[in-house]
């Protein structure tokens, strides 16, 4: 894996800021709800302890506290009063909860719905019963059916069902010993899909703030025992009171009323007493909708949990709690979340009794204004996250491009500090950079600076042996000269011919070394000149001819002038080398071929012969100095200098010569690829 994908896979660390910013940001939420709850609780025990220490602003009426629980029930404020016509249709709007009353065996057998307009109190029955009972006039039974009983503070009221029409109320008077007619009591009867309903209303001072109501449920009209009830009545027989709305708990209330609260005190048995009811409009308009999508993004980044819906039509924590204090979050509108909290409310009057719960003070507040607040800091993050991610990702993206650029850079440096001849080059670049690739560079450049210094030293060794060697070596070859002209017997005379032969040798290997020398320095000396290519080579195979007679030389050039610049003399001299190896390794009586082709921007030169392959790994190490492939014995008067001179031409005109063997392993070929210019 390169450098680059190396750092950009590093740089994906760089995402684990937003992860860690949403970590902290659901710490910060928690925090922030948990401290909410803390400071509504405050504001409920706040209010709960005002009323504690009033208790006849929540407790008016102290008797009704020692009432059994159930007996009560509740007259919910109308804002207009609805038409009593025994259909209960204007009741569907306020959405108000009814009342259900189970029979002896605990299943539910009607609901009851009370309202109080003015000083009127309206009620609404619905009644399941497969079979009515409807009264029989016939029969003289003022109940002898089903029959529908209100009990008030002093009377007893008897309804009997009838299946459709106005309401027929009678009353007990002890005075004259007979039912009467209460005409105060107006209602209408109707029939419903499972039974029947009742529109009832009634004067609230007839009442005496109590009310309890029982359904008879029989199967005939005769007066028989009925089969099923349902009451609110208790069992010493005393109806239950009446609960409304306070008007001076209302007004204490108002104290401590502000804009984004919802403050609302009910009984021990959850019935509402007093409430800041333009407060739940506060809460819904404060859960203005957002964007899904961002909503959607900011719920999984909190990943806050499922919240249960905050009831439609009654208040939450405001009753089955006992005397606890209650806090919980709700899941509100359009995703908005609303804390309610619930502190009960209990008398400081006597020390020594349980202290009895008198209610309990609601406090409910959106969230809106914290989860704002937080989906803005989450926003922000988002935003400040990408962009640091993106500028982290860039930054290392860039300077792992120019990181790999200076490696890239390094190695191409390395790479062509060598020509193909292994001859350093010695342009190296050098770098001022202080980091480790700096210290790289320049310790490749010292290294090659010792290598190019050794080099030198080599090239130079030859002419400096040449030198040396001479003067020992003429001392030896006067020596053998004039021990040779003496009297010497025929062994001595033998090994004096062969020193001298020996001297030969080396003075001409001396003299090799020399002119190898020489010409190295001769070539850069060289002056270039235009001159025809095909001629030259035609006159070169004429004296090859001429001079190896023992090999036959052929010649294939395209027709007409090969126009080319350089030195027509070191060409020569170059193909005097490689035609002068070929006849080395060539059988005898064989055929050496020269050949020249035109390319683009120059010209291929082809020297072939029969013979011997080129060992393995030895097409590029032959044009060096000192270097020769023939087998050992066969070296006499052969340095390898004379292809290391070839290359030495050929890099002059900017050529390139390569060795190679022939497709059909034939021989072997040298190419020369001479450029125009």
């Amino acid at each position: 894996m390169k450098l680059r994908r190396q750092l950009l896979l590093v740089s994906l660390v760089a995402l684990a800021l937003p992860w860690a910013g949403c970590q902290y940001l659901r710490q910060v939420d928690a925090a922030l709800a948990q401290g909410q709850l803390q400071a509504l609780e405050a504001t409920a025990a706040a209010i709960a302890a005002r009323l504690a220490s009033a208790p006849e602003l929540i407790a008016p009426d102290p008797a009704r506290h020692a009432r059994p629980p159930g007996s009560q029930l509740y007259l919910n404020p109308l804002s207009h009063p609805p038409v009593v016509d025994g259909y209960g249709d204007d009741w569907r709007p306020w959405e108000l909860t009814p009342r259900e009353l189970l029979n002896e065996q605990h299943m539910p057998q009607a609901r009851i719905t009370l309202g109080q307009y003015a000083d009127q109190i309206y009620l609404l029955l619905t009644v399941s019963d497969e079979t009515p009972a409807y009264r029989d006039p016939r029969t003289n039974l003022l109940a002898g059916g089903d029959t529908v009983e209100l009990f008030t503070n002093g009377r007893h009221y008897l309804l009997p069902v009838a299946i459709r029409g106005p309401v027929e109320a009678f009353w007990y008077n002890p005075r004259e010993g007979n039912y009467q007619r209460e005409l105060r009591l107006r209602g209408r009867w109707t029939t419903s899909p499972k039974g029947y309903q009742l529109e009832l209303s009634l004067p609230y001072t007839l009442t005496r703030d109590s009310l309890s109501i029982q359904i008879l449920d029989r199967t005939s009209s005769n007066g028989s025992p009925p089969v099923h009830s349902a009451s609110t009545l208790p069992a010493d027989g005393l109806p239950g009171h009446l609960v409304a709305l306070l008007p001076k708990l209302q007004a204490e209330l108002d104290h401590f009323a502000r804009p984004d609260l919802r403050l609302a005190v009910v009984d021990s048995e959850g019935f509402l007493l007093a409430s800041n009811d333009q407060s739940q409009v506060a809460i819904e308009e404060q859960s203005t909708p957002r964007p899904w999508l961002r909503s959607w993004i900011y719920r999984k980044l909190l990943a806050r949990e499922e919240l249960p819906k905050l009831p439609q039509n009654e208040l939450p924590l405001s009753s089955g709690i006992g005397r606890d204090t209650a806090e919980q979050w709700f899941g509100g509108p359009l995703q908005s979340r609303i804390g309610a909290v619930s502190v009960p409310v209990i008398t400081r009057a006597d020390e020594v009794v349980e202290r009895p719960l008198l209610g309990r003070v609601l406090v409910l507040q959106s969230a809106e204004a914290m989860q704002s607040m937080t989906d803005s800091a989450a926003h922000r993050l988002w935003l400040i996250s990408c962009a640091a991610a993106a500028t982290a990702l860039l930054f290392l993206l860039g300077y792992a491009s120019w990181l790999s650029w200076r490696i890239r850079k390094l190695h191409r440096a390395a790479r062509n500090a060598v020509d193909s001849s292994g001859k350093l080059r010695g342009n190296f670049p050098l770098s001022s950079a202080r980091d480790e690739l700096g210290a790289l560079n320049r310790a490749f450049a010292s290294l090659l600076g010792e290598l190019d210094q050794y080099h030198q030293y080599l090239r130079t060794l030859a002419s400096k042996l040449s030198h040396e060697l001479r003067t020992p070596l003429a001392v030896v070859r006067s020596s053998l000269d004039n021990l040779s002209t003496g009297k010497l017997d025929e062994d001595s005379r033998r090994y004096a011919e062969r020193a001298l032969d020996g001297s030969a040798r080396l003075s001409g290997i001396l003299n090799s070394l020399s002119a190898a020398s020489n010409l190295e320095a001769s070539i850069h000396q060289a002056e270039r000149e235009r001159f025809d290519l095909a001629d030259l080579l035609e006159v070169m195979v004429q004296c090859y001819g001429d001079a190896h007679p023992r090999h036959q030389f052929s010649l294939k050039k395209p027709n007409g002038e090969l126009r080319c610049e350089g030195a027509p003399e070191l060409l020569a001299q170059l193909l005097d080398k490689l035609v002068d190896n070929a006849c080395s390794f060539a059988p005898k009586h064989s055929e050496i071929q020269l050949a020249v082709y035109n390319e683009k921007d120059g010209y291929l030169i082809s020297v072939s012969n029969d013979g011997p392959l080129l060992p393995n790994g030895y097409a590029h190490k032959l044009f060096d100095s000192l270097v020769s492939v023939r087998k050992e014995g066969d070296n006499a008067g052969h340095l390898g200098l004379g292809l290391h001179i070839a290359k030495l031409i050929a890099d002059f005109h900017r050529a390139r010569l390569e060795a190679r063997n022939r497709t059909d392993n034939s021989g072997v070929e040298f190419n020369l690829k001479l450029p125009t210019r």
